[in-house]
């Protein structure tokens, strides 16, 4: 390529030159006008909307992390409840801590669940006061939802560090409220639909599809019977498949970003 570039006209030795000097470029003029371009665009798209997606962990920034080490991190929504206990004791007796993301109407009923779910090691995260759809509520209600839950946690002393919106619903809105409370939204990377009651085992990979290993946030709610039940034999399949059980915090800071090429 520096060949061709040299070869131009343009790079040509200056005694060959026979062209006239052509009259100057008005360029502050035509500079102005660019600027003026950018300007209106910067307060169509303001930048800070452009610099949002660091504070979403959705599907595909989880999916692309935890990959060295077969990273897994089981999270629960939709908690605490009456099963949740039960669940607790599973994941101590297979020494796995899990992460729960819970709602918060729901917390002073369950007090000493969640005082034993912090105290085994377990992680918090907010799920919204009411489990409603933020992205259908006005700023100002997605900042109470946020907001209450986290005054409810505050009372038993606890912080959460993620926002995981009911059924993965958001917006900018919802963003603000989450950095407002200093949280960051987090998702997840592998969905069990344990809501529909199927075969939970299915969403395991299969070794003829060539994986090697597996790892992701696999989301799970600890209000339906059938999961817990489920999740002995989840977690050794998970194991025996090379799952490295971690917390959504240490997923995330444990594991760093593969860059797709």
């Amino acid at each position: 390529m520096l060949a061709q570039i040299t070869a131009h006209p343009l790079h040509a030795p200056r005694t060959q030159c026979r062209c006239r000097a052509l009259p100057a470029r008005p360029a502050p003029a035509r500079f102005l006008f660019f600027l003026c371009i950018l300007l209106v665009a910067a307060l169509l798209h303001p930048a800070h909307t452009l610099a949002r997606d660091p504070a979403v962990l959705d599907g595909l920034a989880l999916a692309q992390r935890g990959v060295s080490a077969n990273l897994c991190a089981l999270t629960f929504d939709d908690g605490p409840g009456q099963t949740t206990e039960a669940l607790l004791n599973i994941l101590r007796d297979k020494g796995v801590r899990g992460t729960f993301f819970v709602v918060g109407s729901r917390v002073h009923l369950y007090a000493d669940v969640m005082k034993r779910l912090v105290a085994e090691g377990n992680e918090v995260g907010n799920h919204t006061f009411t489990h409603t759809s933020l992205r259908q509520r006005a700023p100002v209600e997605q900042l109470s939802e946020i907001a209450r839950t986290n005054e409810e946690l505050a009372k038993l002393g606890i912080v959460p560090r993620y926002l995981r919106p009911p059924y993965g619903r958001y917006d900018n809105a919802t963003i603000d409220a989450a950095a407002a409370q200093s949280m960051t939204i987090a998702l997840w990377s592998v969905d069990s639909r344990d809501w529909r009651k199927h075969d939970l085992f299915a969403m395991l990979p299969r070794k003829s599809f060539g994986v090697r290993g597996v790892r992701g946030v696999f989301l799970f709610h600890d209000n339906h019977r059938e999961t817990v039940e489920a999740m002995p034999a989840l977690i050794d399949r998970l194991a025996e498949a090379g799952c490295t059980f971690v917390t959504m915090s240490e997923y995330v800071e444990t594991s760093g970003p593969l860059c797709l090429h």
